[in-house]
């Protein structure tokens, strides 16, 4: 996955929050896009007004049962790697999962270190077609500039999740891994792409 500038790749990370729902929520009943989006903003911001105190670890700490609480991740992991996807034994799929899951967390973590007064703003969910809806958000940085960032959410298994996440309001993140993820995946296989993606997750904890 392509790194964008910083305040982009800050907004790579935003969606979902800490939420575990009771079997049987009806559509509903179900916690809303726009508010696990709000919940989620809230732990980023406590993630940045404690960047130093918490370190990379208490970031990633924070941050990871978020993630795996309101994004799909195995959809979004799926997505990104495309048609090769279908070609990998059952044991690669769960290792790709594995590191993919920990790519993303690493990320958001690393990413989310410090707080220079950024403010987020939250829309309301509009339908996008059948159980999904799109929440849309801005990101405003320290100087005044906004930048949009969009939510998929398909609602699946009772609850709501997001699948896709669209930089600047429509660039899909997922089809932006794909591209990035295709040759190493068509080249190498799952291993390769294992190890592209650890190879990334060192180059972020360096940042961090």
């Amino acid at each position: 996955m392509s790194m964008l500038q910083f305040s982009r790749r800050q907004a790579l990370a935003m969606a979902g929050a800490a939420t575990i729902l009771r079997p049987g929520l009806s559509f509903a009943q179900a916690v809303e896009p726009a508010d696990l989006i709000k919940a989620f903003y809230a732990t980023l911001l406590d993630c940045m007004q404690h960047g130093t105190e918490l370190g990379f670890d208490g970031r990633y700490q924070k941050i990871e049962p978020v993630l795996n609480n309101t994004f799909d991740v195995a959809t979004m992991c799926k997505i990104s790697v495309g048609p090769e996807w279908t070609k990998m034994p059952g044991d690669k799929k769960t290792a790709v999962l594995v590191t993919f899951n920990k790519y993303m967390v690493t990320t958001y973590a690393a990413r989310f270190k410090s707080f220079k007064n950024q403010k987020f703003e939250v829309g309301e969910a509009k339908p996008a077609g059948d159980d999904r809806q799109l929440v849309e958000s801005k990101l405003i940085r320290s100087n005044g500039e906004p930048i949009a960032l969009n939510y998929l959410f398909r609602f699946s298994k009772d609850v709501w999740r997001v699948i896709d996440i669209y930089l600047s309001g429509s660039i899909s993140q997922m089809a932006q891994m794909r591209s990035d993820f295709s040759k190493v995946v068509v080249e190498g296989g799952a291993d390769a792409l294992i190890a592209s993606l650890e190879q990334k997750i060192e180059d972020l904890k360096k940042e961090a």
